[in-house]
């Protein structure tokens, strides 16, 4: 061969190198965008070819579980910790269990912490233990007994709580990257924001879905109220509404502070009891808000963080992103989409410009991811 035609080869083969990983990538965000359009037109993911493992470990003196999926066809090299949101079914959630079979699909061994507390419907700071003890276990569990790259993601409160875990000194430069759905930013502005009146949107028997979060505060805040008997009978109505079950009449007479929280569970969404909420704000601030704002995590995250928010979110206001991203800073990869609103696909219809912005936007967005991931 001339040295001419040798200089060409090799200018050929660094060329195709040069190309390789940037191709891999953008095949792999197509990939997820995909795989995020099936699952959003209801997809559940059952006919992937992904083994699933129930697994339970010991770690803080009690027993935990979680369920784990990992391709089929290959071994994966990488892993992911996908935290639940809180609901009464955590990570059995048909919803997250096509995402999670999607991800693995992709070559993820993916663990799903099966979080006691979110299926009770409670948002206690401790869930950041068990999200580390998961992380931690999620470096053993892959083919050879060890993960090259480990991430963490959340959904709705937990997406949050993922990335308060990631910034923690102990994992801090173990965390490969943190992946946030619909998270929040200032727990006590959300907390406003669902207590507040707005305009009517449901019919009678209705609630607009803040109030599920609304719910989950007062149960937080039960112990507000010094009667036993009553803060009972309230568990029992602000879990029945939030399992979408008939509210029962009180057994006996409330007492007015009682009665008020009740009226509050109940009432319409253009009414409000803005002294109440504060009250609660008042008692849950030390309690609670402080231990789960991520003020100081937004600071200390080294991994690269990717935020994603529906557009038309009527939970978490797609606000709380940007101003989660604003203080992260560069590290922080932001998609608000007008395909999503909370977790859920947005119904309403969208014309073809918007479709094609956001499937750029997302293109875009899952590149970025897929250069961190992989």
């Amino acid at each position: 061969m001339s040295r001419a035609k040798w200089y060409a080869a090799a200018i050929l083969v660094a060329a195709i190198a040069a190309a390789y990983v940037p191709i891999r990538n953008l095949t792999f965000a197509v990939r997820l965008m995909t795989a995020m359009r099936s699952l959003a037109s209801g997809s559940s993911a059952q006919d992937l070819p992904v083994l699933v493992e129930k697994i339970s470990r010991r770690g803080g003196g009690q027993d935990l579980e979680s369920l784990v999926y990992r391709p089929a066809r290959r071994n994966p090299e990488h892993a992911l910790v996908l935290v639940p949101g809180i609901s009464e079914l955590g990570c059995y959630h048909p919803r997250l269990i096509a995402l999670s079979r999607a991800v693995a699909d992709e070559g993820f061994l993916v663990v799903t912490p099966d979080i006691r507390i979110f299926r009770q419907f409670r948002m206690g700071p401790e869930a950041l233990d068990e999200i580390r003890f998961w992380f931690d276990q999620a470096w053993t569990l892959t083919a050879g007994g060890g993960s090259r790259k480990v991430g963490l993601a959340g959904i709705s409160f937990s997406a949050t709580l993922a990335l308060i875990t990631a910034a923690q000194p102990e994992v801090r430069d173990r965390v490969a990257w943190v992946l946030g759905i619909g998270a929040y930013n200032d727990p006590m502005r959300c907390s406003r924001e669902w207590f507040a009146a707005g305009p009517v949107t449901v019919g009678p028997g209705h609630y607009p879905t803040r109030y599920y979060a609304r719910w989950i505060v007062m149960l937080a805040a039960l112990d507000m109220l010094p009667s036993e008997d009553e803060r009972r009978f309230l568990q029992t109505v602000l879990v029945d509404l939030l399992l979408q079950r008939t509210v029962p009449p009180p057994a006996f007479r409330l007492s007015p502070d009682a009665a008020r929280w009740q009226c509050a569970a109940l009432m319409r969404e253009d009414q409000e009891d803005p002294a109440l909420a504060r009250q609660i704000d008042a008692f849950l601030t030390p309690r609670l808000y402080s231990k789960i704002t991520p003020d100081r995590a937004a600071a200390a995250i080294r991994c690269p963080v990717f935020l994603v928010h529906g557009a038309q979110d009527d939970l978490i206001p797609p606000e709380e992103s940007r101003r989660l991203q604003e203080r992260i800073g560069a590290r922080a990869h932001l998609l608000i989409s007008p395909f999503l609103t909370h977790t859920h696909p947005n119904d309403k219809p969208l014309g073809w410009r918007q479709k094609v912005e956001a499937a750029l936007d997302m293109l875009g967005f899952f590149y970025s991811f897929a250069a961190a991931s992989r």
